[in-house]
Parts: C-alpha cells; sequence; structure tokens
C-alpha cells in the first residue's frame, strides 16, 4: 500500500504544466482606470496656478483668458506636439508621440494599441532580461528524461521572473527616439508561457508579453522639478486636468510573443 501511494503521489508531481500558463503579473492590474495618472478635468484654474504654480504654461496663448475655449484646446495640442519633437526625433519610433497626441485630442479615452509599440517590446534590449532568466530555469528544471516540464516545478519560473529586470524604456538612446516619453516605465505586466516543445535535449517556448502604460500625468510628475521645467509637461497637465479641458487620458498596451530555446547541456 505504502508503495502505491508513492507511485501515486509520484505520478501527481510528474504530470506536465499546463498551457497556457501565467507565469508573472505586477500587483498593479490591467486596465486600472482609477491610477491617479487617469484622472481629468479635476482641477480648477486656481488649483493649478496657486498649488502646482502653472501660469507660464503656453508661448502662445493664455489658456485661462483665451476666448474660445476649442480654439485654444487647438493651439496647444498644435504646440504639445511640436515641443514632442524634441524629444522624438531619430529612429523607427519617432512618430509614435504624435499618434498618442492625435489620439489624446479625440477624447475618447479609448485604449491606443500601435504596432510600432508591440514592435519596439519585442526589439529592447530590457527584453534580455527576463527571457535569460526563464531559459535558465527551463533548463535547470525540466524532466529532460520524461520530457515534461513538471507542475511542481512552475514556482521556479515565477520565480526567474520575479527575479528579473522588466521591460521598460528608459534607456539613453530611449530619451531621443521617443519611446521615453511616449512610454516611459510601465504601470502592468502580464508573462504568459503560450508553448513548450521538449524533444530529446532541447527545448522551445513561446511567451507572450502583455504590458499596459497609462498616457497621462499625476500629480507626481508635474510637481517633479524637472519634468516642471519642460513646457510640454505643463501644457500636457493643463489640457489634461483643467477642469475648462478635461481631455482624457488612456491606456497604451503593447504586446509581443517571444521565442526562446535552450538545451539540456547548455552552460547556465
Amino acid at each position: 500500500m505504502l508503495f502505491m501511494d508513492a507511485e501515486i503521489k509520484k505520478t501527481k508531481q510528474e504530470r506536465p504544466i499546463g498551457l497556457p500558463t501565467r507565469l508573472f503579473a505586477t500587483k498593479k492590474k490591467m486596465d486600472d482606470y482609477k491610477a491617479a495618472d487617469m484622472r481629468c478635468g479635476d482641477l480648477t484654474q486656481y488649483c493649478l496656478q496657486e498649488y502646482y504654480q502653472l501660469n507660464d504654461i503656453s508661448k502662445n496663448i493664455n489658456p485661462f483668458t483665451h476666448p474660445n475655449r476649442d480654439e485654444s484646446a487647438r493651439i496647444l495640442f498644435d504646440e504639445f506636439r511640436l515641443l514632442s519633437d524634441s524629444f522624438s526625433f531619430v529612429g523607427p519610433y519617432k512618430t509614435l508621440i504624435r499618434s498618442l497626441i492625435d489620439h489624446m485630442q479625440t477624447n475618447t479615452g479609448e485604449t491606443f494599441t500601435d504596432k510600432l509599440m508591440n514592435e519596439a517590446l519585442a526589439e529592447h534590449s530590457s527584453m534580455v532580461d527576463s527571457l535569460n532568466k526563464i531559459n535558465k530555469a527551463m533548463i535547470k528544471l525540466i524532466d529532460w528524461d520524461e520530457e515534461i516540464y513538471p507542475r511542481k516545478n512552475f514556482f521556479g519560473l515565477e520565480d526567474a521572473v520575479m527575479k528579473s529586470v522588466l521591460p521598460k524604456f528608459n534607456k539613453k538612446a530611449d530619451r531621443f527616439n521617443g519611446l521615453t516619453i511616449s512610454i516611459h516605465d510601465t504601470w502592468s505586466t502580464q508573462i504568459t508561457l503560450e508553448s513548450l516543445e521538449i524533444a530529446g535535449d532541447r527545448y522551445k517556448a513561446k511567451l507572450h508579453y502583455r504590458i499596459q502604460d497609462h498616457f497621462g500625468l499625476d500629480d507626481a510628475d508635474i510637481k517633479d522639478w524637472l519634468y516642471k521645467q519642460f513646457r510640454i509637461f505643463r501644457i500636457w497637465f493643463t489640457l489634461q486636468r483643467w477642469e475648462g479641458y478635461g481631455f482624457k487620458p488612456f491606456i497604451t498596451e503593447m504586446n509581443a510573443t517571444m521565442t526562446i530555446e535552450g538545451g539540456r547541456f547548455d552552460k547556465i
């Protein structure tokens, strides 16, 4: 009986991991419309000028005294786009920030997706760390004799991601190619193991990265001394947060499916 119990227990332990399976999700949730940087139209002129000290907003107009609200918003958005070029003037992603500003001007608040963002995520150097750590965990924890990844070893993959640096666009080059101002840090990340093939001494896996950020500013952003020096952020904050405009911030979403592979005897 004890022998049979041991065999049953062993069989349960050696069941393969189910697919697809989510390996990791940040504490911050997807589709979080209650985040501080998703507020809009919640501040008065007095609050902007006295509390946030936003008096010199635009080079072209005073939004608080301009006689036509729609016309003043259009002027501010044109200035917003023009100023964004200083942060986005090289590389294949330089048009991304203008697309985001255009989307904000439509004022729908709908989630923004773009193939350029997906490509930027897939090709960015910050992807390497998590992929490498997942690869090492795979090589170490696969049951190579049974050609399965045991379900009991799931937490080895989760731990690998937890110890890695997640993708974000904060490299020096990103300050000029449009990625830092468009996305910069990220709000929520999910990593899913979509498929896993093990044959002999080799494996191949597909991992799906789903990442969201918010195209919006919160109090901490505009109170940051450095950010506040740039007119672009003063315009952005006013368009979003002043009750006279209230242009809606929105979620930006990136998706990338990455392939990793390795072998039983690879050095890790």
